[in-house]
């Protein structure tokens, strides 16, 4: 298992018991932004393990990373910063990596915009996204 999938794993098992999916009370007790942000860094670190086996596919990898990559070293700072004196959460965040978007953000804020710029071409569907066939719905 790759780091990025390894680190995703984990992000899915701590957000499942932040959730609710683990201790009852759990979910109750971890305040809004906190969850959001879990849930958007589990994203983030799913698209980063992906395979880009193609140029369509990496090209959805890429807008992927960049919707939900984009900023997460700034929050997970601000998110420490602000709940340093809360052990639980500082445990949770604890477990995350503190640089995942590069040295250089306003390169990569540059190369996010001219991805997220670019139209997906009418018949490029997204890879989780099924076809009309699958669907029975006309495209």
């Amino acid at each position: 298992m790759t780091r990025p999938a390894l680190r995703a794993a984990s992000i899915s098992v701590l957000t499942l018991l932040l959730l609710g999916g683990g201790w009852p009370t759990q979910a109750a007790e971890h305040p809004t932004d906190l969850r959001r942000f879990l849930e958007r860094r589990e994203e983030c670190d799913h698209w980063r393990g992906e395979a880009g086996y193609d140029k369509a596919r990496q090209a959805d990898i890429d807008r992927g990373v960049c919707r939900t990559c984009t900023g997460t070293d700034a929050e997970l700072a601000r998110l420490r910063k602000k709940y340093r004196a809360n052990p639980g959460v500082m445990d949770l965040l604890d477990e995350l990596e503190d640089r995942i978007e590069g040295p250089d953000k306003a390169t990569a804020t540059r190369s996010c915009r001219r991805i997220q710029a670019q139209k997906r071409p009418q018949n490029d569907r997204p890879f989780s996204s099924p076809g009309p066939a699958a669907t029975g719905r006309s495209p």
